[in-house]
């Protein structure tokens, strides 16, 4: 198509945009207005449908990995790096909801690590690991992601979690790793990292404060054995049992959560 084609549909789109806003966009819509701010003169279309059908949601796309962007037909570097980099921009406006006014986070209770850790993990298409390193305060001093594994698993050494503890002089460690596909439920291989964690770290002193498993924006909190939805303004919490019935109103639900 000749160019003028081109700009006469982004401008059409973009006017859209700027009278109704995005809710008046679906998701390869939106994808396909994103585009034309990377690529110049190409219909972007097709692309956010490629895209669409390759990550199975406009958040998969945004959060996928460069390497990954770039085996789509059409997705040079400069387009995979604006991509990535819009994941990254939502990632970092969700974690400055939770600092205070001097930009530092306290994790005084599983629902604070919750909310921090959906801000962290929650849009990861792949298993991560990450190790919080936190002072006496409570307050993050270091964030480590120490492992970036696959679909289904990531490898979590007790030894490097000690190791990360010593170097950076923490008083405790809030673990968090995520289950891409969106239940936080923990497995007997989660359960047993944990005890062995936290055995490295009462070795050398230190505190393993939480183990917490993302998934969506639920996580299962080891330390008080509950899930946590932190979707809304108002935490909601669960017994796991409870969870996993998908008995959401089921009278089940925890008023008040305790701080560490």
């Amino acid at each position: 198509m000749p160019d003028s084609i081109h700009s006469g549909h982004r401008e059409r789109i973009r006017e859209q945009y700027r009278l109704n806003g995005s809710e008046a966009f679906l998701d390869h819509q939106f994808l396909e207005l994103l585009l034309t701010y990377a690529i110049p003169r190409r219909d972007t279309n097709e692309l956010a449908h490629q895209l669409l059908d390759r990550f199975g949601s406009l958040e998969g796309v945004v959060t996928a990995e460069i390497p990954q962007l770039l085996l789509v037909d059409g997705v040079g570097e400069s387009t995979a790096v604006f991509l990535r980099m819009q994941g990254d921009l939502f990632r970092r406006l969700r974690l400055r909801r939770l600092a205070d006014a001097h930009g530092a986070i306290r994790l005084a209770s599983p629902v604070d690590s919750a909310r921090y850790a959906v801000s962290q993990l929650s849009l990861h298409t792949y298993e991560a690991v990450m190790a919080v390193c936190l002072n006496t305060k409570k307050m993050i001093v270091h964030s480590d992601l120490i492992h970036g594994g696959t679909l289904t698993e990531a490898q979590i050494y007790p030894r490097n979690i000690a190791e990360i503890a010593l170097l950076h002089r923490a008083h405790s460690i809030l673990l968090i790793h995520n289950h891409p596909s969106g239940d936080p439920s923990p497995s007997r291989a989660d359960l047993e990292t944990t005890q062995s964690v936290r055995a490295a770290l009462e070795s050398i002193g230190v505190q393993l404060i939480d183990h917490i498993i993302v998934g969506g924006e639920h996580v299962y909190s080891f330390s008080s054995n509950a899930v946590i939805g932190v979707s809304g303004a108002d935490a909601e919490v669960y017994s796991l049992q409870d969870y996993q019935m998908h008995q959401s109103q089921s009278g089940a639900m925890l008023k008040v959560m305790e701080p560490y």
